[in-house]
């Protein structure tokens, strides 16, 4: 919607607004009369990219069963909807007709956006929302209790499968809602850029750790507690009944037997994803996986606001001083808050106006820059970053269940030494910074020392404030622990250092 637009408001909450001559609801209206304007439905997942300002896709839009309704024009007026929540979350005008969609299927743009929740005419209102399931990043279905054994499970129906939007934007702190959004992501792109057919059967906790973990957006985890699923077991046959892929169920552990490659959202998913770069090299700072033998240990770089800059996060920082974000997460928080306090154009992230918070938490006073100055919105980000305090985040996760390890600043690199202490005839390889990745020192020793059967002893590391332990073993095994490392602890080769001391 541009920015010169006639309101009409009726005791503070905007009612109508005008567009090219014509008179549109709001999200307001549209919320005491939700059947008064056409609906087309989508994916709760397509909900993220529709609340961020774009236009309905054809290949987005799910089909009842009765079919699309009454024939419609180009022009026409619609809303946008999801069939377990469907109160109207957006409105616009129809960008093709019934005719061109019977003749050529779901492809192209379906509706041009004019006004969503929650974007600024809903902000001038009174920031209300019709029920739980309305979230700033996206719309959610309505609990609903699970039917009796034996009817059809209408819930399931192809409502929960994901698009390319990652939770990246999430508000930090809904961290049920934006979980389940990143594993339904990183099936998806497992079962797309992972899963060969020629692979099949699979067993799900393979498949969790050598297919999903490498597959979810970068800077972030998967927690499966935090999520509505609450186990992977869950997931396996949630997903089956949607039909994305066929499983087989057992105690011990459960298969992946088939992927349904023809599934209506797996189509329109792969051809979002053509337009994803795949990198086969992580940057600093983002999460670095490696496949291993049931077990993974992954780093990631999170940060913690300065105290004068919390508020740029929202009531979680404010409320808990401690909270940590990933870089994907601070710039998603400064995006949301310049929207919040108008400070960027609802359909224009790439520049934001400075306000008095961000002009001095941000910028000197010889630099050129005053309240209201139009700056570029990743230099902001940028400046955001480098005043936040560096921490950095461990996972261990091993069949299915992990464990986290925070500590201050940036992580320190295992050191593997390798050296001659007696002219060719005694050897012994030395290992310091084992706890960095959550490895107990006297656990590896023991190990190791039965593994490679080899004598090996544990010791304090010197100096007065050195709380760490290195672990000696007797001959050469500088090659043999790397390996190890890599390959049964599941730590990237970036995050070992060896260094080799023999004449």
């Amino acid at each position: 919607m541009t920015n010169k637009t006639v309101v009409y408001t009726v005791a503070g909450d905007p009612v109508f607004f005008e567009y090219e001559g014509r008179l549109y609801p709001t999200v307001y209206t549209l919320w005491r009369f939700p059947k008064m304007l056409r609906t087309l439905y989508t994916h709760s997942e397509v909900s993220p990219k529709i609340v961020g300002g774009a236009d309905l896709m054809l290949p987005g839009v799910i089909v009842p069963e009765e079919g699309l309704g009454e024939d419609f024009e180009v022009g026409d007026y619609s809303t946008i909807s999801i069939p377990e929540n469907d109160q109207p979350f957006a409105v616009g005008f129809m960008q093709t007709d019934s005719e061109s969609i019977r003749a050529n299927g779901l492809k192209g743009r379906g509706i041009k956006l004019l006004h969503h929740y929650p974007d600024a005419l809903w902000m001038l209102g009174s920031k209300k929302t019709p029920n739980a399931g309305f979230k700033p990043n996206r719309i959610y279905p309505l609990e609903v209790e699970e039917e009796p054994a034996g009817e059809e499970d209408a819930v399931a129906r192809k409502l929960e499968e994901v698009s390319l939007e990652s939770s990246s934007a999430s508000a930090p702190g809904e961290k049920t809602a934006s979980m389940d959004e990143l594993i339904d992501l990183a099936f998806l792109k497992a079962l797309h850029v992972r899963v060969k057919d020629e692979d099949l059967p699979m067993d799900s906790s393979a498949f969790y750790s050598n297919c999903m973990l490498p597959s979810r957006p970068r800077g972030v985890d998967l927690d499966f507690k935090q999520s509505g699923y609450k186990k992977l077991s869950k997931l396996i046959k949630k997903m089956e009944k949607r039909g994305l892929i066929a499983a087989k169920q057992s105690k011990k552990d459960d298969r992946i037997m088939s992927v349904n490659r023809q599934h209506e959202v797996y189509l329109a998913f792969g051809e979002e994803l053509a337009n994803e770069v795949e990198e086969d090299d992580a940057p600093p700072g983002e999460t670095t996986s490696l496949p291993s033998k049931g077990k993974q240990i992954e780093v990631f770089e999170v940060y913690k606001s300065a105290s004068n800059l919390r508020a740029v996060f929202g009531q979680v920082a404010i409320a808990n001083k401690d909270t940590l974000f990933s870089a994907e997460e601070i710039y998603g928080a400064l995006l949301r808050y310049a929207q919040q306090e108008q400070l960027s154009e609802p359909q224009d992230n790439a520049t934001l106006k400075l306000d008095k918070l961000l002009k001095s938490g941000l910028y000197g006073k010889k630099e050129g820059v005053d309240v209201g100055t139009a700056v570029q919105a990743k230099d902001v980000y940028k400046r955001l970053l480098s005043k936040m305090q560096l921490y950095h985040k461990v996972v261990c996760v091993e069949n299915g269940s992990q464990v986290e390890v925070v500590r201050k600043g940036a992580i320190k690199n295992i050191h593997v030494l390798a050296e001659d202490r007696h002219a060719g005839r005694k050897f012994i390889t030395r290992v310091t910074q084992l706890e960095s990745f959550a490895i107990d020192p006297q656990d590896f020793a023991t190990t190791l020392q039965r593994l490679f059967k080899c004598s090996s002893t544990v010791q304090k590391l010197p100096g007065k404030f050195e709380t760490g332990k290195e672990v000696s073993f007797q001959g050469n095994l500088l090659q043999d622990i790397c390996k190890y490392l890599e390959f049964e602890c599941g730590i990237h080769p970036k995050f070992i250092e060896k260094t080799s001391k023999m004449r």
